[in-house]
């Protein structure tokens, strides 16, 4: 007796459940895994780095510490290119490809993701939690199944505390897979749900009390100062992509096997001396908004910049890991201190939020997923800047 095939309705929601648990899966491995490195990153560091803080440890401590996990990268990744840790961008262009992920290198990429991550590098999580889930989706499904490895994958985008921004990043420009956006938007929602239960990286300004324009006058300074901010983030952005487009070509790795040492004594002394220019800078940003750091225009400034030329060297020097916390945090930064310059003009959050915007619609293909990153992390705070921001990158790419 030949069995029916299962009716187009019964396969939908059977995927849709499937994908609904994958996605709860890898959100709450990457919670697990996050945790962890923050704890590791407190033994190191201090508590003190985990509210957001400066670490008070001694510049030798932070030297001995960040060039001892830089040879440990060295080591890793020497005469293997393909053990550096692939960004999320690339990650989720493998799963694009008809040949798929490769994973022969990826306990190594994992590993030295993850030193990074916890010797202080100005790197974001979100590049290790997409390859770890990845890599282990993929070897439990053989490859056979991309529709579960996508919700996996997306479930881990959890960590930016938003259900939309696992089918965001999954779909791309492609609207029209469905196939890969409707399991990418169940598996986030999912791993929104169970991330947000095991840990609060992501947070953003979740707190903070808003500010809105209040008369005419308000709004029209609101408005040019979100348009001039826009224009600096389209700016830096361009800045570190120029910038690792140059150390791309320097080539530094394979000309000098131990060169994430000598990243890791700059990032040590970054550390001890400019201590806003390191970490993903998601946890600082908080209590930066609320004045808990008591940093100068000129120190603001310059902490925003020097964080933007850390996250290129260590992205192209084998610290390997994620560019968008550190680079929203940089953004935000350069805002509020472009904002105390001009104090007439504007308020901090339209400067901020649009700095914000202008640099994410530079770096990212999809406006939808700047956005969504946006709002997420800026928590609503200075929308409609962050909204002029990425409008004026998108008009200034164009004309290119």
């Amino acid at each position: 007796m030949t069995v029916p095939p299962p009716s187009p309705r019964h396969s939908l929601l059977r995927g849709s459940l499937r994908a609904l648990l994958a996605g709860a899966a890898g959100g709450a491995l990457a919670a697990l895994v996050v945790s962890v490195v923050l704890t590791l990153q407190g033994w190191v560091w201090g508590s003190a780095v985990l509210k957001g803080l400066p670490s008070e440890r001694p510049l030798l401590w932070c030297l001995l510490w960040c060039s001892g996990i830089g040879l440990a990268i060295s080591l890793l990744q020497r005469h293997r290119p393909s053990s550096a840790l692939p960004e999320m961008v690339e990650t989720l262009t493998e799963l694009r490809r008809p040949d798929g992920l490769q994973t022969n290198e990826g306990a190594r990429q994992l590993l030295g993701g993850g030193l990074a991550l916890i010797g202080g590098g100005t790197l974001g999580p979100e590049a290790l939690m997409t390859r770890l889930i990845a890599v282990a989706s993929h070897r439990i499904w053989r490859g056979t199944d991309r529709d579960l490895v996508a919700a996996a994958m997306a479930g881990t985008l959890g960590l930016f505390h938003s259900p939309l921004v696992g089918g965001a990043a999954l779909a791309g420009r492609r609207w029209q897979l469905l196939w890969r956006w409707l399991p990418a938007t169940l598996g986030g929602v999912a791993g929104f749900v169970a991330f947000r239960g095991l840990s609060d990286l992501g947070g953003g300004l979740r707190g903070v009390p808003y500010d809105w324009p209040v008369d005419r006058e308000q709004w029209f300074g609101a408005l040019v100062a979100a348009v001039l901010a826009g224009l600096v983030g389209c700016c830096i952005g361009g800045l570190l992509g120029r910038w690792r487009h140059w150390l791309r070509s320097l080539s530094l790795q394979e000309r000098f096997w131990f060169s994430p040492v000598l990243t890791g004594l700059i990032l040590g002394f970054s550390l001890w001396a400019l201590p806003l220019s390191v970490f993903s800078g998601e946890n600082q940003l908080k209590p930066l908004v609320l004045g808990a750091w008591s940093l100068s225009t000129g120190v603001l400034l310059l902490s925003a910049l020097v964080k933007l030329l850390l996250v290129g060297l260590c992205l192209e020097t084998g610290w390997r890991g994620g560019q968008f916390f550190p680079v929203i945090l940089a953004s935000s930064a350069l805002g509020m201190g472009l904002h105390e310059c001009l104090p007439f003009l504007g308020g901090l959050q339209s400067w901020s939020s649009g700095v914000v915007g202008g640099s994410l619609s530079v770096l990212l293909n999809s406006p939808l997923l700047g956005l969504v990153l946006g709002l997420t992390l800026l928590q609503g705070h200075g929308a409609g800047a962050l909204v002029i921001g990425l409008l004026v990158g998108q008009l200034l790419q164009r004309k290119r």
